[in-house]
């Protein structure tokens, strides 16, 4: 998928352990009067978490965060010098020209960041990607809910777990970065878009079903309805491969009661699948169980 598009490497833990531990005291120094900001309504939540991005990267890469350079492009926001910002010179310099904190976002493929990152802070400014900030991690449950109507959140860590990994897999940086990178895999695709919406839809309204008593079931559920955010027809093929390997085919069966599905759908993840005719009649079945969203959402294109 495009919008998985990158600039950089990406991975769960962008630095060691005992650099979290280093690294964090001063972080959350250099967070605080941003959060002060947001707290007062004069910085919006796309612009606090683009400046939470950028206080990250200037403390780990503090001559080199803004990366390669874009082709210049004008993008109306709050000027990024009025922001409590601590940049060095050489940066100042590569800056200069620069007015708004989106055109920061616009101009500069970020060091270590994927392109989908600046795409989703640049559409989630302009109002195209309905995102949701949070300072805490949301249920999984709670994530489907706001998929159902079109939302996603964003998580952004500013407190003393900034010292240590996130739920043990990810520090604070790299998990906000992993939901701004399904916020685009989310929104970015308006056909993947409406698709994973009506699979949702079926998600919440059959989520009594579902046997989350097992645990390595509840596991990969919990993954597919929150975490993974791709085409529907992909998701609907993890969810039943689940379900069959862990309780077998009836189980499966019994699910798809007086959900009047195509027959496509029953022979899923079979050879006798054919995605060129029958993925199109299992999207038009999930249509039935999308919900009315917001219709702003769409893709601000962002060059390589």
């Amino acid at each position: 998928m495009k919008s998985s598009s990158r600039a950089g490497r990406f991975k769960k833990k962008l630095v060691s352990d005992a650099a979290l531990r280093l690294e964090g005291p001063r972080i959350l120094e250099r967070l605080a009067p941003l959060e002060k900001l947001y707290a007062l309504g004069n910085l919006s939540a796309p612009d606090f978490t683009a400046a939470y991005v950028i206080t990250y990267l200037s403390h780990r890469f503090p001559t080199t965060w803004p990366g390669a350079t874009r082709e210049l492009q004008r993008v109306p926001g709050i000027p990024w010098r009025e922001l409590p910002f601590s940049f060095e010179e050489k940066v100042e310099r590569r800056l200069k020209g620069l007015e708004t904190l989106p055109e920061i976002l616009a101009n500069f493929a970020l060091r270590s960041t994927p392109l989908a990152v600046n795409r989703a802070l640049l559409n989630w400014h302009q109002g195209r990607y309905p995102l949701e900030l949070m300072f805490r991690i949301p249920r999984p449950q709670e994530v489907l809910r706001q998929q159902t109507q079109g939302r996603r959140c964003v998580t952004a860590i500013t407190d003393a777990r900034v010292s240590s990994y996130i739920l043990g897999e990810r520090d604070a940086l790299s998990f906000t970065m992993h939901d701004l990178i399904h916020a685009d895999h989310f929104y970015f695709d308006n056909h993947c878009y409406e698709g994973q919406l009506g699979f949702y839809g079926l998600m919440e309204r059959t989520l009594g079903y579902f046997d989350l008593s097992h645990e390595k079931f509840a596991a990969e559920f919990e993954y597919v309805i929150s975490d993974m955010n791709a085409y529907a027809i992909h998701l609907l093929k993890c969810l039943k491969s689940a379900m069959v390997f862990y309780f077998g085919d009836e189980y499966f069966q019994r699910w798809t009661t007086n959900l009047r599905p195509p027959e496509a759908l029953f022979v899923l993840n079979t050879p006798s699948y054919a995605p060129q005719t029958m993925d199109a009649e299992i999207l038009d079945w999930l249509s039935t169980f999308r919900s009315p969203v917001p219709e702003s959402v769409g893709a601000r294109p962002l060059s390589s």
